[in-house]
């Protein structure tokens, strides 16, 4: 297993920060995966994992030993007439995977597509779009423990996944490496739209078949977010926060126009309008800007990782002063 000292970041990330990693390797299976455990334990490094990049604030220097785990095979493990149960590894395409299985026939992910990133991010983020989240296709999760470099598989039920959370955004944070995810998808088409924007195309234009579904998915996350590899962002910059059902009221006597999404633990606001509102679409804090056609979206044209972050935090602030609402953001700081 080839271990790169000094190794250069800026490709490996979609915000296009220069960045340099202290030690740099790309195992491809889970004893590769061993290996770099031994490796970081022998040279007493950290081990930092990394996926696709799309979801990361780079800092200057990344410390100890970064791991990008490229294995990118898919297989069937069970089939009935009905469903099929895919062991997907960590490496492969985000949406290169969603439009795979929509060409077998395997539906469940078209509200998924043009989701940047890698399969291993999916469950970690706990990705969603469009009224599906993807706990609701996986079957389970297997990796290794970086402290042990033991291998695992967690079921569905124990990763803990909650809106833009999993177990391995908590209590697993940093301590495994996915090196590959389970989906159970389903052979009969049904389709999710009752999503703004989609329900209002399927009113148009009638119910879609999933491989249309997917197309109009596409159609509106290019028409919204910009192509990272023409203008670096990390997609969605901000969570849509969740605020209480009596927060709620009180800011729609405030804001009647403010929309509001019901949840089981209270009401999904979308950080999107929040920060549109407030004027902030286009506006630039040095070589950060909003994207004038996205308030969700920063976009980079230089900047280092603080500086992305410190135009993060001047959103944030003016946010929570307007509407008394913290905003969280999505992509960590990996340093």
């Amino acid at each position: 297993m080839k271990v790169v000292r000094h190794y250069p970041l800026l490709t490996l990330n979609t915000l296009a920060i220069e960045s340099t990693a202290e030690y740099f390797a790309q195992p491809k299976c889970e004893a590769d995966v061993q290996a770099c455990v031994q490796f970081a334990k022998s040279n007493n490094l950290p081990i930092k994992v990394l996926g696709g990049g799309s979801n990361v604030v780079m800092s200057d220097h990344v410390s100890g030993l970064v791991l990008q785990f490229t294995g990118k095979s898919c297989r069937v493990t069970h089939e009935t007439e009905a469903s099929v149960t895919i062991s997907v590894e960590a490496g492969y395409n985000w949406h290169d995977l969603v439009m795979y299985c929509l060409s077998r026939g395997w539906f469940g992910l078209e509200n998924l597509a043009y989701i940047p990133g890698h399969v291993g991010a999916a469950p970690v983020q706990n990705i969603g779009a469009y009224g599906v989240e993807v706990k609701e296709r996986i079957s389970a999760v297997s990796g290794v423990y970086l402290d042990s470099a033991q291998a695992f598989t967690l079921a569905a039920h124990e990763c803990d996944f909650a809106y833009r959370e999993s177990r391995f955004k908590q209590a697993l944070d940093g301590k495994v490496l996915i090196t590959s995810v389970a989906f159970t998808l389903s052979k009969v088409a049904k389709v999710q739209v009752s999503y703004a924007p989609l329900n209002k195309m399927a009113e148009q234009q009638g119910v879609p078949t999933p491989s249309e579904l997917a197309r109009w998915v596409i159609e509106v996350r290019q028409s919204k977010l910009p192509d990272p590899n023409q203008l670096p962002n990390a997609g969605s910059f901000f969570k849509n926060p969740v605020v209480s059902q009596a927060v709620f009221e009180r800011l729609s006597a405030r804001f009647p126009d403010m929309p509001g999404y019901p949840q089981t633990s209270g009401v999904k606001l979308a950080a999107g309008w929040l920060i549109d509102r407030l004027g902030f679409k286009g506006r630039a804090f040095g070589p950060v800007a909003v994207h004038e056609l996205q308030a969700l979206v920063l976009v980079n044209r230089g900047g280092k990782g603080s500086d992305v972050l410190a135009a993060a935090r001047q959103v944030s602030q003016a946010v929570l002063e307007c509407y008394g609402v913290e905003l969280e953001q999505e992509p960590r700081l990996f340093d």
